[in-house]
């Protein structure tokens, strides 16, 4: 039997409906495959190449950073236990990998889901520290693999568009 923790992997997939609207007479809106796709698109992938130790417990947004006894130090304060899995979003850009040690590690798999669910509640995205060219509209996703060069933890960013918003994430080397 392999053991789990070198047999680490993202199972992922995505699904897309190019849609476009019809206004009826009775002011009830329509939608209809766009005319010029046709048809729905979509990919599943599988990352099997993670690291067996990743950089802590905050590679995922549901792990509390200092989640483990023995992480906590002298910080009496902090938690033992899980987050509820969410990050608040604002103006200030956050970093997704908080471990200095691994920052300039390649990013195999980073996924980022935008839980806000208003109008102006986008989250930008950077993966080169200064263009955020990524916009995740609110209860939209973004999954993608790393190249194992290009993409480097510490260039991976997010920040609210307009209005602040909450996030899920997970982001490994």
């Amino acid at each position: 039997m392999p053991d789990p923790a070198t047999e680490r992997r993202v199972i992922f997939s995505s699904y897309v409906v190019p849609q476009e609207s019809f206004d009826l007479e009775e002011g009830i809106t329509k939608y209809a495959i766009e005319g010029g796709a046709g048809r729905s698109y979509g990919g599943k992938g599988i990352c099997t190449d993670l690291a067996d130790d990743q950089w802590g417990e905050s590679w995922v947004s549901f792990q509390h950073a200092q989640q483990y006894w023995e992480d906590t130090g002298s910080h009496w304060e902090d938690m033992s236990e899980a987050w509820n899995g969410v990050l608040t979003v604002s103006n200030t850009a956050i970093l997704l990998c908080t471990d200095t040690t691994v920052e300039d590690d390649a990013v195999k798999f980073c996924y980022i889901k935008n839980l806000g669910t208003a109008s102006g509640q986008e989250i930008r995205v950077t993966l080169n520290a200064s263009n955020y060219s990524i916009i995740i509209p609110a209860q939209g996703s973004l999954a993608f693999r790393g190249d194992g060069t290009n993409v480097i933890m510490k260039d991976v960013k997010v920040q609210r568009k307009t209005s602040d918003t909450s996030m899920e994430f997970i982001i490994a080397k």
